[in-house]
């Protein structure tokens, strides 16, 4: 447990158990010693509110630009040379920002950069869209409306399909947003307070291969527990959306680990969609415009090692806190390449699942179908998430 994370409460097994006239005793395993529960980050949460807030205002700021020399009518005729130089030192501009940021802020805490980051990175791919005519046509109507999808870049809105405006949110959408940020938080409370007795490796650190059935287990936590952080952020970000501008939006995570069907729908529908449309305007229709779609969908892949390569960097190893002596982590240890090594894999197996077709559930049964998905991926989950424990990002 990091310092700064304090017990919410204590107590001993075996003296309640007793206390109740029950047997310590499990499936033959006697029930002894004290077990905790976390309590919720406070301080954490405030400082991912003021890195929010500032990320919204770089991205208003950025956004009347980018309206006035690629959106707005009269500048629809510009030249491509020209939107592409513009946007090449606005992206350029923001890449650097998060260095600038994080040491006049004396921002060490991986946790606390990562949100920022990530926002420094859609906004990017606003940047992209807009250089290349893919912005949606509903954020486009007007410069108010185009600051709100620059600030909400956090969120992927859902568009009309006959007017293509975004739909607004209703009251109930805001309880769902809220409802879903509360029941998240106190999922994630209790999984956190099991994962960190364990350092996050609850089936311990030794494997023989990438098949062994605790390096499959740890990895099936992690791949839960990155799940959960993201849904966490998700909803942090759509009830903001939901409740200042009134706008619906889209599910980022929607269990993917447990419910996806194919590799696509994986990547595709259901973990972080929110991404999965931002690379798809930004990478994948520019690509499409000059290529085929096995080149366009490699490129995407590539930008998204590229992406999470740039992350690690940023957010784990630049300027970062030095870790305790006691720890088994260290963001000095991290070694880049992993991420980029686990999307050429995905694209590798998404070729693979395009070639031979998706698992059929006339075949297998529909229950084995999403663990047969995951398998594909999680015995090299640990490539992804490596460089997050190395950096004490939890």
């Amino acid at each position: 447990v990091r310092p700064e994370r304090r017990l919410l409460f204590t107590f001993d097994a075996g003296e309640a158990l007793a206390q109740l006239g029950v047997t310590g005793e499990v499936f033959g395993t006697e029930v002894t010693g004290k077990f905790g529960l976390l309590a919720p980050d406070f301080l954490y949460n405030d400082s991912c509110t003021k890195v929010a807030k500032h990320s919204m205002l770089i991205g208003t700021i950025l956004s009347v630009i980018v309206y006035y020399t690629m959106i707005s009518k009269r500048r629809q005729s510009t030249r491509t040379i020209k939107k592409m130089t513009i946007a090449g030192s606005i992206i350029a501009l923001l890449l650097l920002t998060p260095y600038i940021y994080f040491d006049v802020m004396d921002i060490k805490q991986s946790a606390v950069r990562q949100p920022f980051a990530m926002s420094v990175i859609m906004i990017t791919f606003r940047v992209i869209e807009a250089a290349f005519g893919f912005a949606p046509e509903g954020v486009t109507t007007s410069l108010g409306m185009y600051m709100i999808y620059f600030a909400c870049s956090g969120c992927e809105f859902i568009f009309d399909a006959k007017t293509s405006k975004p739909v607004k949110a209703s009251a109930y959408d805001v309880f769902q947003s809220l409802w879903r940020l509360l029941r998240v938080g106190i999922i994630n409370t209790f999984f956190f307070s099991y994962l960190a007795h364990f350092d996050y490796m609850p089936f311990g650190r030794d494997r023989t291969h990438y098949l062994d059935p605790n390096h499959l287990g740890n990895c099936f936590c992690i791949a839960l527990f990155f799940q959960q952080v993201m849904a966490y952020g998700d909803a942090f970000f759509s009830l903001i959306a939901n409740a200042i501008f009134g706008l619906k939006t889209a599910k980022m995570m929607d269990n993917p680990v447990l419910k996806s069907k194919s590799i696509a729908e994986f990547w595709g529908r259901r973990w972080n969609y929110l991404f999965h449309c931002v690379l798809k305007r930004g990478i994948y229709k520019p690509m499409r415009k000059y290529t085929t779609a096995a080149v366009a969908s490699l490129a995407v892949f590539l930008a998204s090692g590229v992406i999470h390569e740039w992350l690690n960097y940023s957010v784990q190893v630049y300027h970062h806190e030095e870790a305790p002596k006691d720890s088994i982590y260290n963001p000095h240890s991290i070694i880049l390449g992993s991420n980029m090594a686990f999307f050429a894999w995905q694209f590798f197996i998404i070729s693979i699942e395009k070639s031979f077709g998706e698992i059929s559930s006339e075949k297998v049964p529909q229950p084995l179908v999403p663990f047969l998905v995951i398998m594909t991926s999680l015995p090299l989950a640990v490539w992804f998430a490596e460089p997050y424990f190395q950096g004490r990002f939890f």
